[in-house]
C-alpha cells in the first residue's frame, strides 16, 4: 500500500540540507513509507541551483523513495530575511511575491515558482502547491477585486506553459487568511479560468476545520480539482498539524469525502516531528501505522460507493513521464 509523508528540514542539524535530509529519508522508506511530500524551502525564497535540484533528487531517488508532491514558495514568508544582532530591525522575505503590483517584484516571484516547478519535474512530482493568500477583503468592492486578481492571473498565464510543459500541475492549498466562502469564491474564479490540466486545489484538511468547522463544501463542490492534500488533526482552535486521530477531526467522514473525488492517493502527513517527544525513528514507524489505516479507510469508503452504483473510480488528471 501506497503511503505519503512530509520531508521537513530541520536546522538544528549542522548539515540538515543534505547529511539530514539523507537521514530523514532513510527512516522514512525504513518506516515503509513509499511517498513523500517535500516541503525543505518552502517558506523561504531560496533559489534552488541546478547542482541542489540534481542532488536532491538523486538523494530521494536513492533513498527508494517517490514525490507525491513539492510545496512551492509564493514568495510572502513570515521569516527574517535581513537580520542585525538583537534588538534591531528585520524585513519579512517578500521581494519574490507572484501577487505584487510592483512588475519587477510580481515577475521575480513568478521566477520563484518556476524554479519550483523545475524541482517537481526532477522529481518527477505531479505538483506544487502553492499559497494564494486571498483575504476577506477580496471581494468587498470591485477595486479590490481587480487589485488581487490582475497580478495573480499575470503570473499564472505566464507560469502556465511552463507547468505544461513540464507536467506539473499547481494545487492552491486550503489557507486560514479567509473564510470559507471567499475560498470557494477563489476556487471558482480560479477555475473558470484555468483547465484541471494545470491548476487543482490542496485539501488541507486541518486548516478547513478551522475555517469550516465539521463540514467540507470544498471537496463537495471541487472534487474533480482535488489533487493534491495535506492531512493533519487539531482540535478546532489552533493549527496544530497532529497525526490523525490525535485531534478531534472526524476521520470517517473525512474518508468518505475524499473517496467520493478521484484524488489519485496516497495522501500526503503533513505531521512534522516536532509535535512529538520521540526519535524520529519511532515517529515514522507510528506514523506509518496511523497512515496505513486512514488509506484502508478510503479504500473501504470507494469500495462501498462503488457498490452502491456511485462513481468513485479514481481517474488520473495529469500523467508525467
Amino acid at each position: 500500500m501506497d503511503t505519503c509523508i512530509t520531508v521537513w528540514h530541520w536546522p538544528h542539524q549542522e548539515r540538515w540540507y543534505d547529511e539530514g535530509i539523507r537521514n530523514s529519508l532513510t527512516l522514512i522508506k525504513e518506516a515503509g513509507f513509499t511517498h513523500i511530500n517535500w516541503n525543505p524551502d518552502s517558506g523561504s525564497s531560496y533559489w534552488l541551483a541546478d547542482a541542489e535540484i540534481e542532488f536532491t533528487s538523486r538523494i530521494v531517488a536513492d533513498a527508494g523513495l517517490k514525490v507525491h508532491s513539492v510545496h512551492a514558495s509564493n514568495g510572502r514568508n513570515p521569516i527574517t530575511e535581513i537580520g542585525y544582532k538583537n534588538p534591531g530591525p528585520f524585513a519579512m522575505e517578500t521581494r519574490k511575491d507572484f501577487l505584487s503590483p510592483h512588475e519587477w517584484q510580481r515577475r521575480s516571484g513568478v521566477e520563484l515558482l518556476r524554479n519550483r516547478v523545475d524541482l517537481a519535474a526532477a522529481f518527477q512530482s505531479p505538483n506544487i502547491v502553492l499559497h494564494i493568500e486571498i483575504n476577506d477583503n477580496v471581494f468587498g468592492s470591485e477595486a479590490a477585486e481587480r487589485a488581487f486578481f490582475d497580478p495573480l492571473f499575470q503570473s499564472l498565464d505566464e507560469i502556465r506553459p511552463y507547468c505544461v510543459e513540464k507536467g506539473v500541475q499547481i494545487a492552491a492549498e486550503t489557507l486560514l487568511c479567509a473564510n470559507a466562502q471567499n475560498f470557494l469564491n477563489l476556487y471558482d474564479r480560479l477555475f473558470a479560468r484555468y483547465g484541471k490540466e494545470f491548476i487543482g486545489v490542496c485539501f488541507d484538511c486541518g486548516h478547513w476545520e478551522l475555517i469550516e468547522p465539521g463540514k467540507l463544501s470544498v471537496l463537495e463542490r471541487f472534487a474533480d480539482r482535488v489533487i493534491a492534500t495535506h492531512i493533519h488533526d487539531n482540535f478546532g482552535a489552533v493549527d496544530d498539524h497532529l497525526l490523525p486521530f490525535d485531534g478531534r477531526l472526524d476521520w470517517h467522514t473525512i474518508a468518505s469525502a475524499i473517496a467520493s473525488t478521484p484524488y489519485q492517493t496516497p495522501l500526503n502527513f503533513e505531521t512534522p516531528i516536532d509535535r512529538y517527544g520521540i526519535p524520529e525513528s519511532a515517529y515514522y514507524r507510528r506514523a506509518h501505522g496511523v497512515a496505513v489505516r486512514l488509506e484502508e479507510m478510503v479504500a473501504e469508503a470507494r469500495e462501498r460507493k462503488s457498490s452502491d452504483g456511485e462513481c468513485a473510480c479514481p481517474r488520473q488528471f495529469f500523467t508525467t513521464s
